[in-house]
């Protein structure tokens, strides 16, 4: 039963990877993507050094 059950991995070997690493890559980019709204939807707010709301549009000289 080993025998036959060892065999059939190792024939089964290319298409079992290729399956595991096809699953990982999208489990990947699913945790991209979910980054990436959750990231946009925050909407963070930049403060300066004195701890104010620095406004994005506008350019500072010092």
């Amino acid at each position: 039963m080993k025998k036959q059950f060892g065999d059939y991995l190792a024939r089964q070997q290319g298409r079992i990877l290729t399956f595991i690493l096809g699953m990982v890559v999208v489990i990947f980019i699913g945790i991209l993507a979910t980054a990436y709204i959750i990231a946009k939807r925050a909407n963070p707010i930049i403060l300066d050094e004195t701890g104010k709301p620095v406004n994005s549009q506008t350019i500072n000289h010092h």
